[in-house]
This record gives structure tokens, sequence and C-alpha cells, in this order.
């Protein structure tokens, strides 16, 4: 079965209606009839899988070809090895170190797993490009593979391939069927993608055997998306596809937390509704996404896009911003990271936008995800290793207070493991605009030496408290030291 998987889909009709507005939003508490976490460990204690991943993706490319209707979208060989020495050339070095598919090409796949990725040529009828060739190609140069795949979807040509781990179960009898599946949400819609059904047998070896097949092509990260389409069906207020139910999503994402442990494989979910204080998503992936797609990128979409709303499902935030602050509370050391989703940097306006984009996802502990090419002025964003040396640490800062309205969200502080403090400030409005903190409201007392990390310049000691005039949408990142 090959997959391609459309933006449009993801970005069905947004409607203003939908907008809660309320503050706080952990939709129904009794979702689950018992709680689903019982005799787990979250995935992100064990051992190695405790940070966020500095990474460069091809979903600026294939959105580009998607939206020029260039079908089909291929991601070529040639293509994967001028991208791989572009980030040996300019990002290896300041700790980029691996590259991520995405959902626009084709993924093939034979027995129930992917095996390939993308046609070679703009031809639907041209050979799909092996993962093991992908895989060698940025293993060669020091570089890692992460894949965009879930164990929710089935991928096969051969309907009839054993499960491995079953003796006769195949793969095409986990799909879902209308004769004995009679408690999804909405058995008309279209079904998207090959849903496993976790509930048929075979389900949970076919999870674990997802997992052991990408951790034998060594291929440690995984990013798994359309989450809230699995469980209920549910995109903004549309209905996209048939929605298979709580316990069957819980269910899997149980066995996510098993397996991704078992084989190492880190976990990154993609549009979840995060029911219950994402009870379960805590437990079964390393890292989130918070808030809407990046698209083309843009200020709109990373701090004004619908600013200050909040919905009880999938997004709950639309932009980024909103997105970090609401769910700071779940964020943290060997706790889930917060993915505010892809940076283009060449979509904003000028420096103090992109000094803000690259900043706030390294305060609150997130990754940095690159998609384009940057060059020249852009790509120097990437390399501020004064800055990256958050994510080094395995930083993880918070908000002054989980306030969308006011400027205690746009203030944000965390400790570095050799106990100096970073504080960035930031501005979200299009005037310039004071900011301040007193150092008692961050636990601190006594005096510290500042220096500014993006000046790469120290601006003397502070005592009492730290103040400055921030730029519209601009910010200040300084390290606090004694």
């Amino acid at each position: 079965m090959k997959k391609y998987i459309f933006a449009s889909l993801a970005f069905a009709a947004l409607l203003s209606s939908c907008n809660s507005n309320e503050w706080d939003v952990t939709s129904d508490l009794s979702v689950d009839k018992q709680d689903p976490t019982v005799g787990l460990t979250p995935v992100a204690e064990k051992e190695g899988m405790d940070y966020a991943p500095l990474y460069w993706s091809v979903y600026g490319n294939l959105r580009a070809q998607e939206k020029a209707g260039s079908f089909p979208n291929i991601f070529t060989e040639n293509d994967w090895d001028e991208t791989i020495d572009y980030v040996v050339t300019n990002l290896k070095s300041h700790g980029y170190d691996m590259l991520v598919t995405d959902g626009f090409a084709a993924m093939g796949g034979d027995d129930g797993y992917m095996t390939r990725y993308s046609h070679s040529t703009k031809d639907e009828g041209s050979p799909e490009i092996p993962l093991t060739t992908i895989v060698a190609k940025l293993k060669a140069k020091g570089l890692k593979l992460g894949v965009y795949d879930s164990p929710f979807w089935l991928h096969y040509s051969n309907p009839n391939a054993i499960i491995p781990g079953t003796d006769s179960i195949t793969v095409s009898s986990l799909g879902y069927d209308p004769a004995k599946d009679k408690d999804v949400k909405y058995p008309t819609a279209k079904e998207q993608f090959g849903w496993v059904m976790t509930d048929h047998p075979g389900a949970e070896q076919f999870f674990e055997g997802f997992f052991k097949h990408y951790a034998d092509l060594g291929v440690k990260f995984v990013r798994m998306d359309f989450l809230s389409w699995y469980e209920d069906g549910m995109n903004y207020t549309d209905v996209i596809d048939k929605g298979f139910g709580r316990e069957r999503y819980v269910k899997g994402m149980q066995w996510i937390n098993k397996y991704a442990q078992k084989y190492g494989v880190y976990v990154s979910l993609v549009m979840p509704h995060l029911r219950n204080d994402a009870i379960i998503e805590k437990y079964a992936g390393n890292m989130v996404r918070i808030d809407a797609d990046a698209l083309e990128g843009s200020w709109y979409r990373f701090s004004d896009n619908n600013r200050g709303s909040l919905r009880g499902g999938w997004p709950n935030s639309e932009n980024a911003f909103d997105g970090f602050i609401n769910w700071s509370k779940i964020s943290g050391r060997k706790k889930i990271r917060l993915d505010g989703d892809f940076i283009r940097i060449g979509s904003y306006a000028d420096d103090n936008e992109k000094m803000s984009v690259i900043s706030l996802p390294l305060m609150a502990g997130g990754p940095i995800s690159i998609t384009d090419l940057p060059t020249g002025d852009d790509l120097k964003f990437f390399q501020n290793d004064e800055l990256l040396a958050l994510n080094k640490d395995g930083f993880v800062g918070k908000p002054l207070a989980r306030n969308l309205w006011n400027t205690d969200g746009e203030v944000w502080y965390g400790q570095m493991k050799d106990g100096s403090y970073v504080v960035g400030l930031f501005n979200r409005e299009t005037a310039a605009a004071t900011r301040s903190v007193e150092l008692s409201k961050l636990g601190l007392s006594g005096t510290y030496k500042v220096r500014d990390l993006w000046k790469h310049a120290d601006e003397g000691e502070v005592t009492d408290k730290i103040e400055a005039v921030i730029p519209a949408h601009g910010c200040k990142i300084i390290k606090l030291t004694k």
C-alpha cells in the first residue's frame, strides 16, 4: 500500500466559531475509564532519551511541490546528496545531526512497514528509493535518518504478509472491517489511511515489529502524525476520518510507550488532542506538537494566529507562542518536550523576529527543526552556539506565569546544569516595549553577572531586577552567573 499525505487534509477549513476561549483546557477529565498510565514509565525517563533534537526536514521542499501541483512530490537521491552536503557544511558542527522525512511523498512497503521513500522521478511508476540507501548516505557523513511514519499505519503490497511474532495473522487483517468494527464514531466518513485497529488480533505484535523494523535499520527517531484523526476523526470542528475511539487510541499509545523503550526509538507525537492534560501522551512521547502547522511560516503563524484562544482538542493553539505557554505545564527535564513545528526563517520580516523564533523553542526546551536551505544572514540564526548550548544542556525553561494575555507569558527562565540561569524577555507586540522581572520572582538573590547570548557580550552585573526595552517582535536572552 502506497501512502501519500497531503497538507490540504491537515489544513481543512478553519472556522472562527471553534474558539472556546476557555482557560486551562483539559477536556473531559473522565475521558478514560481507568488511569491509562498504570504500570508505565514515561519514555523521556529512559537513559539517553531526555533531549530535544536539532534536525533538518524535507517538509519545506515537498510542501512547495504540493502547492505547485507538481505530482508526484519527490525527494530524489540527488536531493539527498545535496542536502546532506549542506547540513555537513553549515549545521553539523553546531549539533544538527539528523535529516527527517515527511508525508508528502510516496511511503512504500510490501509487508506492512515502510521500506521505501519517494519516487525517484516525477513519474508515479518510477522506482521508490530504499530507506537503506538513504540511511547509508547519511551514515557515511556521520548523520542519522529520522522518519515520518506511525505504527497506526499500514504499508503493504502483499496483503497476505504475516505479522512478525504471529503464526498466521496477516497484515491486511489489521485494517478496519465494517462488519465487525461497528463502534467507530463516524462510520460513513472517508478513511484517510490504512489504519491499524488495535483491538484486532496481532495488533500488538505489529506495533512491536514497527519499532524493531526501524531500530534494525538504524532509525531511532519517528514522527507520528494525525493522531487526533485516529482517536475521534476530528480536525478543528471538521469530521475528517472515521474516529476509532479513545480505547483503541490509548491501547496504541501504551504499546508505543512499551516498545519505544524496548528498542530505543525517540517518539515525536503530532496532532494529538492531548485530552486530560495529555495524560497518555506524556508517557508515550518524547516530544509533542503543541500548535497548528507552520505552513509557510511568518510571525502570524508563530505568534498572532488566533492569539489567546484555546480549544479542548487539536489544535489546542493555533500559534506556537500560545502553545509553548499553555503546555509548559507538562514539560521539563526527563519529561515530554514541546515542539512548535518547523522554522521557516526566510518568512520572518526582520532579525528581531528571527531571533525570537529561534529563542523561544530553546528557552522552552524544544527542538530546532530547519526545513529550508537558509544561506547568508539567515543561516547565522541557526549557528548561535551560545544559545544552542541550552539544547546541549537539556535546558527546559518556563514562563513567569502560564498566561496568554499579559507579559508574564513573555518572560521565560530556567536553570542550566552548571547552576547558571537563563532569562528570556520577549515582545509579541508591534511596538517596542519594556520588559522587566525582579530576581526575587525567579527565586534568585544576590549579584549575578549578565551575558547577552545574541550579542555575545557581557553586560555588567544585576542585583535586583532585569529590565530592557525589547524591539517589536524581538527578544533578549541573557545568562546569569555568580
